[in-house]
Protein backbone atom coordinates (compact mmCIF):
# COMPACT_ATOMS: atom_id res chain seq x y z
CA UNK A 1 0.00 0.00 0.00
CA UNK A 2 3.00 2.32 0.61
CA UNK A 3 4.38 2.03 -2.76
CA UNK A 4 0.90 2.70 -4.22
CA UNK A 5 0.65 6.18 -2.01
CA UNK A 6 3.84 7.21 -2.61
CA UNK A 7 3.64 6.89 -6.56
CA UNK A 8 0.13 9.09 -5.79
CA UNK A 9 1.99 11.73 -4.35
CA UNK A 10 4.71 11.85 -6.84
CA UNK A 11 2.05 12.02 -9.73
CA UNK A 12 0.75 15.23 -8.19
CA UNK A 13 -2.51 14.45 -9.89
CA UNK A 14 -5.75 15.99 -8.14
CA UNK A 15 -8.17 13.88 -9.61
CA UNK A 16 -6.49 10.68 -9.14
CA UNK A 17 -6.10 12.14 -5.21
CA UNK A 18 -9.84 12.53 -5.11
CA UNK A 19 -10.64 9.19 -7.13
CA UNK A 20 -8.12 7.43 -4.20
CA UNK A 21 -10.04 9.45 -1.16
CA UNK A 22 -13.50 8.03 -2.92
CA UNK A 23 -12.17 4.52 -2.59
CA UNK A 24 -11.35 4.93 0.96
CA UNK A 25 -14.33 6.27 1.50
CA UNK A 26 -16.41 3.74 0.12
CA UNK A 27 -14.66 1.07 1.63
CA UNK A 28 -14.66 3.09 5.25
CA UNK A 29 -18.85 3.58 4.58
CA UNK A 30 -19.34 0.02 4.89
CA UNK A 31 -18.64 0.30 8.51
CA UNK A 32 -20.94 3.58 9.08
CA UNK A 33 -24.09 1.92 9.43
CA UNK A 34 -22.78 -1.37 11.34
CA UNK A 35 -20.88 1.33 14.00
CA UNK A 36 -24.30 3.37 14.40
CA UNK A 37 -25.94 0.16 15.10
CA UNK A 38 -24.28 -1.51 17.84
CA UNK A 39 -23.45 1.67 19.56
CA UNK A 40 -24.63 1.75 22.99
CA UNK A 41 -28.16 3.98 23.16
CA UNK A 42 -27.78 4.57 26.90
CA UNK A 43 -31.17 5.93 28.84
CA UNK A 44 -31.83 8.16 31.09
CA UNK A 45 -32.05 7.84 34.84
CA UNK A 46 -33.05 9.92 37.77
CA UNK A 47 -29.08 10.85 38.19
CA UNK A 48 -28.65 11.63 34.62
CA UNK A 49 -27.51 15.45 33.57
CA UNK A 50 -29.91 17.31 31.88
CA UNK A 51 -27.27 17.81 28.89
CA UNK A 52 -27.37 13.54 28.57
CA UNK A 53 -29.53 12.61 25.67
CA UNK A 54 -29.91 9.05 24.79
CA UNK A 55 -28.32 7.87 21.66
CA UNK A 56 -26.04 11.17 20.90
CA UNK A 57 -23.26 8.66 20.19
CA UNK A 58 -24.94 6.88 17.83
CA UNK A 59 -25.95 9.65 15.45
CA UNK A 60 -21.95 11.30 15.81
CA UNK A 61 -20.57 8.06 13.71
CA UNK A 62 -18.71 9.47 10.74
CA UNK A 63 -16.92 9.25 8.01
CA UNK A 64 -13.27 10.85 7.20
CA UNK A 65 -10.99 10.13 4.38
CA UNK A 66 -7.89 11.39 2.80
CA UNK A 67 -5.78 9.61 -0.16
CA UNK A 68 -3.73 7.83 2.24
CA UNK A 69 -6.64 6.25 4.06
CA UNK A 70 -9.80 6.47 6.00
CA UNK A 71 -11.19 6.64 9.28
CA UNK A 72 -14.57 5.50 11.07
CA UNK A 73 -15.14 8.08 14.05
CA UNK A 74 -17.75 8.68 16.74
CA UNK A 75 -17.94 11.50 19.28
CA UNK A 76 -16.47 14.81 19.08
CA UNK A 77 -15.00 17.07 21.93
CA UNK A 78 -18.04 19.32 21.69
CA UNK A 79 -20.90 17.13 21.52
CA UNK A 80 -20.06 13.39 22.74
CA UNK A 81 -17.03 13.86 24.82
CA UNK A 82 -17.78 11.03 26.51
CA UNK A 83 -17.18 9.02 23.27
CA UNK A 84 -13.53 7.73 24.46
CA UNK A 85 -14.96 6.56 27.95
CA UNK A 86 -17.54 4.73 26.49
CA UNK A 87 -15.19 2.69 23.77
CA UNK A 88 -12.32 1.99 25.97
CA UNK A 89 -13.53 2.29 29.61
CA UNK A 90 -12.83 4.23 32.07
CA UNK A 91 -12.05 2.53 35.35
CA UNK A 92 -12.74 5.22 37.90
CA UNK A 93 -15.84 5.85 36.91
CA UNK A 94 -16.79 1.96 36.49
CA UNK A 95 -17.33 1.95 32.68
CA UNK A 96 -16.25 -0.93 31.21
CA UNK A 97 -15.20 -0.94 27.28
CA UNK A 98 -17.93 -1.00 24.73
CA UNK A 99 -15.51 -1.55 21.57
CA UNK A 100 -18.72 -1.14 19.46
CA UNK A 101 -16.05 0.76 16.22
CA UNK A 102 -13.65 -2.42 16.56
CA UNK A 103 -16.31 -4.99 16.72
CA UNK A 104 -17.90 -2.94 13.41
CA UNK A 105 -14.91 -3.31 11.82
CA UNK A 106 -14.53 -7.07 11.90
CA UNK A 107 -17.99 -7.86 11.06
CA UNK A 108 -17.18 -5.88 7.79
CA UNK A 109 -13.95 -6.59 7.07
CA UNK A 110 -14.58 -9.02 4.43
CA UNK A 111 -17.07 -6.17 2.81
CA UNK A 112 -14.55 -3.71 3.05
CA UNK A 113 -11.89 -5.75 1.56
CA UNK A 114 -13.66 -6.75 -1.46
CA UNK A 115 -15.43 -2.88 -1.88
CA UNK A 116 -12.06 -1.18 -1.45
CA UNK A 117 -10.35 -3.82 -3.85
CA UNK A 118 -12.85 -2.74 -6.51
CA UNK A 119 -12.63 0.66 -5.91
CA UNK A 120 -8.94 1.01 -6.21
CA UNK A 121 -8.63 -1.28 -9.59
CA UNK A 122 -11.37 1.07 -11.01
CA UNK A 123 -8.99 4.32 -9.86
CA UNK A 124 -6.07 2.15 -11.48
CA UNK A 125 -7.43 0.93 -14.85
CA UNK A 126 -9.03 4.57 -14.84
CA UNK A 127 -6.02 6.90 -14.71
CA UNK A 128 -2.97 4.58 -14.53
CA UNK A 129 -3.84 2.25 -17.59
CA UNK A 130 -4.94 5.16 -19.38
CA UNK A 131 -8.69 3.58 -19.91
Amino acid sequence: MTDLQKNIRRLKDRELNNSVRAANKAAADMVKPEAEATAPKGRRDPKSSKRYKPGRLAKSVKVTASAKGAQVKAGSAARVPYAAAIHFGYRKRGIRPNRFLYRAMARKSDDVAKTYEREINAVVRKHLEGD
